[in-house]
């Protein structure tokens, strides 16, 4: 039996090719009972793999392809600055190291800030070059993770590691180890590894191509010599192997090559699909051991995410007072001084929304918006609420909205009621020119360890998709935006039968080479999760 661990998304950005659902469905099809989602450097896709994962009845690994740094001292290996481990998480604590880890590893970056950023990048419509320079500026971002940082947090960690990548040799031909296994400037990386992740690492082997002979073997070798268990995956970066295609074209679009011209490493193999386990017990007929192999990794892999609960921090308050009862004074003072009388219907209203932030234990949540407007304020920061929030009294008697619900007719419901228990957003319009000096004092005043940024993605649409993969194929750019101009703006999956129907675009050489492969290939790409 086989289970695939080592798994890429198009969370893998502009590498990958399927979507973590189609991972799953692909898993489910072949009668897995697990499968892994190891994208590089990244764990974007990991609570909605995990949860609809368990839906479909898959047991979920979560896990990430890591870049770590090698220390390998060998003219051999001087193209190998770093290795992709990748690390599986066995439960809470290995979740938990991982997050650790690919946060250590975006922290990293050095180069990014430097790069020059187009002057229309935060414009909806960006020149053909745009995309291209924002792609390998993502390329620059982040360094390899230290061995030390591995050992640091290691705890409920499983390793796959591969062996390093030397620099092709016309001399050795044969294969054969110039020195004996365990005295190796590769026997003593990993030795170094197995001191950190003991029973728990696993010397990765991958047969993709007729080359890969050679590496097995001497990853065998390598295993027997210093006790390590061998396990097989596929490197999985596309479902099908005529998305071989597609993957190239999302990897020209990384590098801002062309399909002709993108070779390893920059992609990986055509055989770097999902296999069913017939295929991959066809690559490694003498070792069904590492086959097993992945079905002990799996077992081992018990990750249980608690869900569903809001963890709020807990802000500070006056003595004798807990989060709740001082909202509700805040509240009341503010009516008072915005209300005058204070009328029923204002007592009525402002009661019931306090009583339905009590009943979800939202109160930290309101006080901690609370305390960044009036820091805002105090520093003379422009710094309003905006959107479903301006519908709560409860805001606008705190000062975070300047909106009276009352006045304009505005339901408390939309923004919060009984019946919805998760957190709602409020949404503050900070004055641009000094938004970095507010968001100076929340990393101050509650620390950085306890605050961090939200991430949002790019995806591909139709006219975005046509482009990118119109340029990676070698169309002229004058070609490309005649062609682009015209298309609809619709999504990529009803973007043909819009061509066929539109008389501007029913001239449009969509049947014929290269735009019908083009658009067969962007069709593929839609939605796709940009960096």
């Amino acid at each position: 039996m086989f289970v695939d661990l080592h798994c890429h998304s198009h969370y893998s950005f502009l590498r990958g090719v399927a979507s973590p659902d189609e991972i799953i469905a692909a898993a489910v099809e072949q009668n897995m009972s697990a499968v892994a989602l190891t994208d590089t450097n990244g764990m974007y896709a990991a609570v909605p793999f995990y949860t609809k994962a368990k839906h479909a009845g898959l047991k979920p690994i979560v896990g990430v392809t890591l870049d770590v740094k090698c220390r390998i001292s060998s003219e051999e290996f001087r193209n190998s600055p770093s290795v992709p481990i990748t690390l599986l998480a066995m439960d809470t604590d290995g979740y938990s190291n991982l997050c650790q880890l690919t946060t250590l590893r975006q922290l990293g970056t050095t180069k990014l800030a430097s790069l020059a950023v187009p002057a229309n990048a935060g414009k909806r419509h960006a020149t053909p070059g745009a995309f291209t320079q924002n792609a390998a500026a993502a390329e620059t971002d982040g360094r390899p993770a230290a061995l030390e940082e591995l050992a640091k947090h290691s705890r409920g960690i499983i390793a796959l590691c591969p062996l390093p990548a030397r620099v092709h040799d016309d001399g050795n031909r044969t294969g054969t180890i110039r020195r004996a296994p365990h005295q190796s400037p590769v026997a003593i990386y990993f030795s170094q590894l197995k001191q950190i992740f003991a029973d728990r690492l696993y010397i990765e082997v991958q047969h993709l191509s007729a080359s890969d002979g050679r590496t097995i073997r001497e990853a065998e070798r390598l295993g027997r010599a210093l006790g390590i268990p061998l396990v097989v995956t596929n490197n999985v970066h596309f479902l099908r192997l005529e998305e071989h295609l597609h993957h190239r074209a999302v990897n020209a679009i990384r590098t801002g090559g062309l399909l002709t011209t993108i070779v390893p490493p920059e992609i990986t193999s055509a055989e770097a699909w999902f296999k069913p386990v017939a295929e991959m017990q066809k690559c490694f007929p003498d070792h069904p051991e590492w086959l097993e192999a992945t079905i002990e990794i799996a077992d081992g892999c018990n990750l249980q995410l608690e869900l569903g609960k809001l963890i709020l921090p807990e802000g500070s308050v006056p003595d004798g007072e807990s989060a709740f009862s001082y909202l509700w004074k805040l509240s009341f003072d503010g009516a008072r001084k915005r209300y005058k009388p204070l009328r029923p219907e204002v007592l009525s209203r402002l009661t019931h929304e306090l009583e339905v932030i009590e009943h979800w234990k939202l109160a930290p949540y309101f006080l901690l918006v609370s305390e960044i407007v009036q820091e805002a304020r105090r520093r003379g920061i422009p710094a309003i609420a905006r959107g479903s929030a301006a519908s709560s009294m409860v805001t606008y008697c705190l000062g975070i909205s300047r909106v009276c619900p009352l006045r304009w007719g505005l339901y408390f419901e939309r923004f919060l009621n009984e019946r919805r228990g998760d957190c709602p957003d409020i949404d503050i319009d900070i004055c641009g020119a000094r938004r970095d000096e507010l968001l100076d004092y929340v990393y101050e005043h509650w620390g950085a360890e306890h605050v961090a940024m939200i991430g949002s993605f790019i995806t591909m649409h139709a006219r975005l998709a046509v482009r990118e993969v119109a340029k990676v194929f070698g169309v002229p750019p004058g070609e490309v935006d005649r062609f682009t101009k015209r298309l609809p703006h619709r999504p990529v999956r009803e973007i043909l039968q819009a061509i066929r129907q539109l008389p501007e675009c029913r001239d449009l050489p969509i049947d014929e080479e290269p735009w019908k492969t083009i658009l067969q290939v962007a069709r593929r790409l839609r939605s796709r999760a940009l960096p």
